[in-house]
């Protein structure tokens, strides 16, 4: 499992990160630890929101001590600190799924499968994309005479922002549409903590295909992590992964592209 918010403290504890090795040692041992033991006894399911605000709760108390470490001992938000404290989130809301835990699927964050291409007009190279969070299969295919080799195929991809300006939107889109086009029934996904874009940008993407949902998790920067917008990344996400797992029917007469307008139109016609 990906734990990207541990690592990235190991990484700044080995690498002596601004003379701070003690001051992050003391963090990992006596924040991080403790928070990742209380959210991974948590167990997430359909109807259990106390689950949910629990790890609310746990969250933003975490969050706000990661904050204050950062502002105190002056860490390069460059250097994704924070961020990826949403990235890790994601493991813990989704390492329990039936689809995961059977090995059907796993989770990973490079070399995401987007594409072929011609190299020097007869070979074929393979178009990879990282992403922050993704859950998909890997899979080995041999093209013409070469070697195996290896392809991520994505279910699910997650970029995840502390917060999402205009420039970050354009480069999420772009990397998301190559997904989606390599990978047809792949779902692409936006997770920021706070939105800096403007609402003209999300309603023009609303008819874009690029991306299937986007969710901001806070008001504004200085808002608390909400518990039913938690609620609501998890009920997508996990819709996703087990409609991979539905049987695909063609019903007629109805609809054919969206079938599942269709029963809500017809409880109109029940009496």
């Amino acid at each position: 499992m990906l734990y990207i918010h541990e690592s990235n403290i190991k990484n700044k504890i080995d690498s002596n990160y601004k003379n701070l090795s003690d001051e992050l040692s003391r963090f990992y041992n006596e924040e991080y630890l403790p928070f990742r033991e209380s959210i991974q006894t948590l167990r997430f399911a359909d109807g259990d929101n106390d689950s949910f605000r629990e790890a609310t709760e746990l969250i933003n108390g975490y969050y706000d001590t990661a904050f204050a470490f950062q502002q105190e001992y002056n860490i390069d938000t460059r250097s994704k600190f924070l961020s990826t404290i949403y990235e890790e989130l994601s493991v813990y809301l989704f390492r329990d799924h039936e689809a995961i835990v059977n090995g059907s699927f796993d989770v990973f964050n490079k070399g995401i499968y987007a594409g072929m291409k011609f190299v020097d007009g007869e070979d074929i190279s393979i178009v990879t994309k990282d992403v922050d969070f993704c859950i998909g299969r890997r899979i080995n295919i041999t093209i013409d005479d070469s070697a195996p080799t290896y392809l991520i195929l994505p279910v699910v991809c997650v970029e995840v922002k502390t917060y999402l300006d205009a420039t970050m939107f354009g480069e999420v889109k772009s990397s998301s549409q190559a997904i989606r086009s390599a990978t047809p029934n792949s779902k692409t996904y936006v997770l920021m903590g706070h939105k800096e874009l403007a609402d003209d940008h999300i309603i023009a993407a609303r008819q874009d295909s690029a991306l299937t949902e986007m969710f901001v998790l806070r008001k504004d920067a200085s808002s608390p992590i909400e518990a039913e917008v938690l609620y609501e990344y998890w009920d997508e996400i996990t819709t996703a992964l087990d409609g991979i797992f539905e049987p695909v029917a063609i019903e007629t007469p109805g609809r054919l592209l969206f079938p599942s307008n269709r029963q809500q139109q017809m409880t109109l016609f029940d009496d």
